[in-house]
């Protein structure tokens, strides 16, 4: 009778790291495509049309370590138990560089954009204004979505069932009866070593 509420906890704390690891992952990869940032250059004279800055430009990190967060999220829900751990610590790293990687963008636009505007104007250095969107905190989100679920995968991921990939599994045969012969069957060794000194062994 104890044991349905002991596994309706268990499901469902896989099922929360589960919710949060992708919706994390998902929302970190999301922001890569979009506009973080909106630089309108002065260079002088030259009219330079608006620079927009992907999340893919500003913070490339985003994107690859979304992808492995989603592939930990994934690979945790049929991983044994000491994988589990190993993967929690992987979503940790994944979550924190995430979130780490976009908070340097809105701590320094500027910065994040140099290589975008570079390219655009030529120089290695442009005034201007730079306007952040608000993608790069939906990511430092998605990061902290994800640092939430590889701690709830931490803590709770040791006592979750394992995948069998066998429901059932034939029972060993009792100790001394796998090479037992059925009763009055005769062994072929005893049986020539009786033919040899002269006995009949079906005698």
């Amino acid at each position: 009778m104890s044991e349905e509420p002991r596994t309706k906890p268990k499901r469902s704390a896989k099922r929360t790291v589960l919710l949060l690891g992708l919706l994390g992952s998902v929302l970190a990869l999301a922001t890569s495509t979009r506009t973080w940032i909106k630089v309108q250059p002065e260079v002088g004279t030259v009219k330079i049309p608006l620079i927009e800055v992907a999340g893919s430009d500003a913070a490339a990190a985003v994107a690859a370590l979304a992808i492995v967060a989603l592939a930990g999220t994934l690979a945790a829900m049929i991983a044994g138990k000491i994988a589990r751990y190993i993967i929690a610590a992987i979503m940790l790293l994944a979550g924190g560089g995430i979130a780490a990687s976009a908070i340097s963008v809105i701590s320094d636009p500027v910065f994040a954009a140099a290589t975008k505007v570079g390219d655009a104007t030529g120089l290695n250095n442009s005034g201007g204004k730079y306007d952040l969107g608000f993608w790069p905190y939906v990511a430092v989100l998605g990061g902290l979505v994800l640092v939430a679920a590889a701690v709830q995968l931490g803590l709770t991921g040791r006592s979750w069932a394992g995948s069998r990939k066998y429901s059932r599994e034939a029972p060993a045969p009792a100790a001394g009866t796998a090479e037992s012969a059925p009763e009055g069957k005769i062994d072929e060794i005893d049986g020539w070593d009786s033919l040899s000194r002269g006995d009949d062994p079906t005698g």
